[in-house]
């Protein structure tokens, strides 16, 4: 919100300066509390809005060198961020230690094959934290690999609804709220997807409406709703623009009329 409302003022050089290092004090912050999978979301939005607000894609090219300028940076300079990329590039060889996790992972996905073990029939317990950060596995193993490409399109379906909305948002802001509410959630599939399936390393991002916790599901909500009202404020702005041009055709007419 405050992004939008900083580029809703102005998309001068100096304005996105401002907005920018405010960015990356967050992302910054982010990085040092160990919670990976939040940086890269809110790294990722504010690329997104920062081209949708500016159209420079310059812009745009240079935050995404910053961006890669930084993990190179957090990799030399951080543990816990090399320690997720060690165990991501080889989790076999620290299987009884940290690649643990992800092996328990792919075993559980192999093993669901095409049409999985059936409702309550995986074993679940096997897999850490299956009902957070590895729903996915989970689902895999237990309702096989053809369902879960199809929840993966209903969420891509969901994303693609998302940016639809914000190309039909005429005010910039709402156009940005919305960008950034879509952006959130592709991202948040694709880093649970992406780590369950050993593509990237995991971030500990939950998968909205389908892993447990409060937090999750209540965030999902949210900003499912906020999307909602994107759409209801692109409906009111069609119906006054549908009014003006009434009311604009009426005076006309009279106009005519009268002459």
């Amino acid at each position: 919100m405050f992004v939008a409302s900083m580029f809703n003022k102005s998309t001068t050089f100096k304005q996105t300066c401002i907005v920018t290092v405010f960015a990356a004090f967050h992302v910054i912050i982010l990085v040092l509390s160990t919670d990976l999978g939040a940086a890269l979301i809110f790294f990722v939005v504010y690329i997104a809005m920062l081209y949708i607000a500016t159209r420079k894609l310059s812009y745009a090219g240079a935050g995404l060198l910053a961006g890669a300028g930084a993990s190179v940076i957090a990799y030399k300079l951080f543990a816990h961020v090399r320690a997720r990329v060690i165990v991501w590039r080889n989790p076999w060889e620290y299987i009884d230690t940290s690649g643990y996790q992800i092996c328990q992972s792919l075993f559980a996905i192999g093993m669901g094959s095409w049409f999985g073990y059936g409702l309550c029939q995986g074993m679940p317990d096997k897999i850490p934290v299956a009902e957070k950060d590895f729903m996915f596995s989970a689902i895999s193993e237990e309702f096989g690999l053809i369902f879960s490409i199809a929840l993966f399109l209903v969420c891509l379906n969901n994303l693609i609804l998302m940016m639809n909305i914000a190309s039909r948002c005429k005010t910039l802001f709402y156009r940005l709220v919305a960008v950034g509410l879509g952006v959130t959630y592709g991202v948040q599939v694709f880093l649970t997807v992406g780590g369950a399936i050993k593509f990237i390393p995991m971030t500990g991002v939950t998968l909205p409406f389908v892993s447990y916790g409060g937090s999750s599901i209540l965030s999902s909500l949210i900003m499912f709703a906020l999307i909602n009202g994107m759409y209801n404020m692109r409906q009111d702005e069609g119906d006054r623009k549908d009014g003006r041009k009434q009311k604009t055709g009426q005076t006309k007419k009279k106009t005519k009329h009268t002459k």
